[in-house]
């Protein structure tokens, strides 16, 4: 602002001084002085423009803030401590009044911030100016336009707060929407809706829901997502929509549930968990504990499958020992053994564990481990 009341300055410096060799001029060659009523003026503007007669104000958006400026001079003179009234009418004629003073630049300014949470914003605002000056009315308009910015709707996918396109059957997804003007989120007016529908990969409706923007301009929902029908098809599609100032807006997401394949994991009490895990170390006529785990499509533990075992010792081509045990509830079935106490059987062993996984799916792992002397 101080740039603009420099340009001013320099302006009115220079109107100043014509007028001043004009008036010298004249009261050497009148021969009767005449006595003229100053003249005072005002012009109204934002920083966006107005500055002259009939010139628009600019073009703002909601949420802006818009300084005002009346301008009061005198015969091209800043008139200072002039108290200045605006009446500001909003696009539905609503009244904001104000009245501000004059500074050493002739210039008195009010701010006012479009929120739509305070009124209507969209449309033609109209901004009257007075004063008086030495029992002189003075006075400005201006005219300034709020367009609607377009509003964007952005949806996102997220799980355990992250975003995330991929699930598995039974997780928990978080759909969030976030409306926003100019990248800037919509802070402070919690009164819009959004509307989420989500559908399943065959494109039935799973969800449909209404919700209200937080102080953030947010809004979400939670589900717990299911597994496909048909694994081939995993993709989920969700649309989320709202109106913002008259205008709809939209965002899509889509995200993936995808089932896992059934396994079995064979372990001992030393160690194995997990691919290419050897079991650990054993003493001849020390006892192992083995175990197997069922994990289904969805990561989870699967009760009453039944394991066969078998331990193949050092050298061996038949198993050294052989059972079959049901899984608990946990998913996992186990059996224990003991290392006979000889020294033909120090070395490297192998564990074997076999099922039919829903009496169709064969699944087996094969685990290591090794036996020595004391």
């Amino acid at each position: 602002m101080n740039s603009k009341k420099q340009v001013l300055a320099a302006s009115i410096l220079a109107i100043g001084l014509a007028v001043g060799l004009g008036t010298i001029s004249y009261a050497f060659f009148s021969p009767t002085p005449i006595t003229t009523k100053l003249h005072s003026a005002m012009d109204v503007f934002t920083q966006e423009g107005g500055q002259g007669l009939n010139v628009s104000g600019g073009s703002f958006a909601p949420f802006d803030n818009v300084s005002i400026y009346a301008h009061l001079t005198q015969e091209g003179n800043n008139l200072e401590n002039v108290p200045v009234a605006f009446a500001i009418y909003r696009p539905d004629n609503s009244l904001i009044a104000r009245t501000m003073l004059t500074d050493s630049w002739g210039i008195a300014e009010s701010d006012i911030y479009l929120l739509p949470s305070e009124g209507q914003v969209i449309g033609a605002w109209h901004v009257f100016a007075n004063t008086t000056v030495e029992n002189e009315a003075v006075r400005d308009t201006l005219s300034f336009q709020c367009e609607s910015q377009k509003a964007r709707l952005d949806l996102f996918s997220k799980k355990n707060g992250v975003a995330s396109i991929s699930f598995l059957p039974n997780d928990t997804v978080l759909l969030e929407a976030k409306l926003s003007f100019k990248n800037a989120s919509i802070a402070g007016t919690p009164e819009y809706f959004v509307y989420f529908d989500v559908r399943t990969p065959d494109g039935k409706d799973f969800l449909n829901q209404n919700v209200t923007t937080n102080s953030l301009g947010e809004a979400s929902i939670t589900f717990q997502i299911t597994a496909p029908s048909d694994p081939s098809q995993p993709i989920w599609q969700a649309l989320a929509y709202s109106e913002v100032d008259g205008q709809i807006i939209q965002g899509t997401t889509s995200f993936g549930c995808f089932s896992l394949t059934p396994t079995i994991d064979v372990f001992t009490q030393k160690g194995g968990i997990g691919p290419n895990t050897p079991g650990g170390f054993y003493a001849i006529n020390e006892s192992v504990d083995l175990y197997a785990q069922v994990m289904n499509e969805s990561g989870q533990g699967v009760p009453n499958q039944l394991i066969a075992f078998a331990v193949i010792g050092p050298n061996g081509t038949k198993p050294i020992y052989a059972d079959s045990v049901l899984t608990n509830s946990s998913g996992i079935a186990s059996v224990s053994f003991r290392i006979p106490p000889d020294s033909a059987y120090v070395g490297n062993y192998e564990a074997y564990a076999n099922t039919r996984y829903q009496g169709q799916v064969a699944l087996s792992d094969t685990l290591t481990f090794i036996a020595g002397q004391d």
